[in-house]
């Protein structure tokens, strides 16, 4: 299999921008309903410390803002190239600027707002974003073939694999 296949013009712009459009889309949508529904039902909050948690939260999006831009970055040659970017923060996740969003900046927001509702928001986000992200996986199958299983196999989807699974 050539490595360095080009990516048809039709996936062009599932090549650029994924599914992060859609997925954006359904989680401020999602954020929305739970805003909304926060301000009628006023469900606890996590702590009473409300500057601890919300130092936490501005931590985990600085954070996530980071990876975001590192992930962005580091992408760009692959855009470029056309080869399976599995370097900087690919190394260990497979789709780090969704992980920056749903795995820490959310979870920052939910944290920052001291709601155990927003919480469960991310929680949501998570299922959510799980099962969008088949159809790009299915992009890099189609695009790389075995090199994209075996680097899923390597590396987790929204968190860091800590243990290695390959054969």
């Amino acid at each position: 299999m050539d490595l360095n296949k080009k990516v048809s013009g039709e996936n062009k712009l599932k090549k650029i921008f994924g599914i992060g459009p859609t997925g954006a889309i359904i989680s401020l949508f999602l954020f929305s309903i739970f805003v909304w529904a926060d301000s009628m039902i006023k469900l606890s909050i996590v702590t009473e410390s409300a500057s601890l948690i919300k130092i936490i939260g501005i931590v985990l999006i600085v954070f996530g803002l980071g990876l975001h831009f590192w992930s962005f970055s580091t992408l760009r040659s692959w855009w470029v190239d056309d080869k399976l970017c599995t370097r900087g923060p690919f190394k260990h996740f497979r789709h780090p600027m969704y992980a920056a969003w749903i795995t820490f900046i959310c979870p920052g927001i939910a944290l920052y707002l001291n709601s155990w509702f927003y919480l469960f928001w991310v929680f949501l986000l998570h299922l959510l974003w799980h099962k969008l992200v088949i159809k790009e996986e299915i992009i890099m199958i189609d695009t790389f073939g075995d090199m994209y299983k075996d680097y899923a196999r390597r590396t987790g989807r929204f968190f860091p694999r800590m243990m290695n699974y390959s054969n």
